[in-house]
């Protein structure tokens, strides 16, 4: 008996496009596109948790606020010896919307303590006058970049992927977990693919941190339709395993 598994072969190519969209790749020809892209945050989860944003030696991170209607008016970096920033405009003009994070050799302020991973905090005002606070955990780190920085963007439901799923279904962490494997065994990806240490902090953040799927995916960077064809890849899996069973039992 044969089965076509379409979904294992669609996320084939949901992987390579996800990929080079967004992770890093170790090769020369495609890293320059790869590291052109940003991680999209949905505001909703900006302000409900500490977003991780990294910065690399040499390079300057970005957390841009110009999907939305939002202005800076405030920065604050908890320990300032080892980070500084600047804006696009001078906060006091009230049309500052992106901050620009670079990593410095550590500084010595009496009386100070330190931390390797600093809080950032941003209070941002709208256009009608509704202010917020966001707050990221600055990272350090001396890997090649994956992403410019992280885009605040206003998410709607509008641009919450289907499912298509049946009534009463949803996205487990179980379910991911064996669609990841399965696709690891049948070659659609490797385990050292940059896109399977996203599904793995995706599970992480599911399981550790009560997050719902898209908030979860959101704060990995890593598309929601990717995680959805996982799911039907384990659940495909359990059929064909059903099936056989099936046709042994009648033999």
């Amino acid at each position: 008996m044969k089965i076509q598994f379409q979904h294992l072969r669609t996320f084939r190519w949901s992987l390579v496009a996800t990929a080079i969209a967004a992770v890093a790749c170790p090769t020369p020809t495609l890293a320059q596109s790869v590291t052109s892209s940003y991680q999209t945050v949905g505001r909703d989860v900006a302000v409900r948790r500490a977003i991780d944003i990294k910065v690399y030696p040499g390079r300057a991170s970005a957390i841009d606020f110009s999907q939305t209607d939002e202005a800076i008016s405030y920065v604050l970096i908890a320990d300032p010896s080892r980070l500084v920033f600047s804006t696009d405009t001078e906060l006091s003009r009230g049309r500052a919307q992106t901050v620009f994070l670079r990593a410095i050799l550590p500084l010595q302020f009496p009386g100070a303590t330190t931390t390797k991973i600093t809080s950032l905090s941003i209070k941002t005002v709208d256009s009608r006058g509704r202010q917020r606070l966001y707050t990221f955990n600055v990272v350090p780190t001396n890997k090649e970049p994956d992403k410019l920085g992280i885009q605040i963007a206003t998410v709607s439901s509008e641009n919450t992927p289907n499912l298509n799923f049946n009534a009463g279904q949803t996205i487990t962490a179980s379910e991911v977990e064996r669609g990841l494997i399965v696709a690891i065994q049948r070659r659609y990806t490797t385990a050292n693919d940059p896109i399977v240490e996203r599904v793995q902090q995706f599970l992480d953040k599911l399981r550790t941190q009560n997050l719902s799927p898209v908030d979860a995916a959101q704060e990995v960077g890593i598309d929601l339709s990717v995680i959805i064809e996982l799911v039907k890849i384990a659940q495909e899996e359990g059929n064909f395993i059903d099936s056989l069973s099936v046709q042994s039992n009648r033999e």
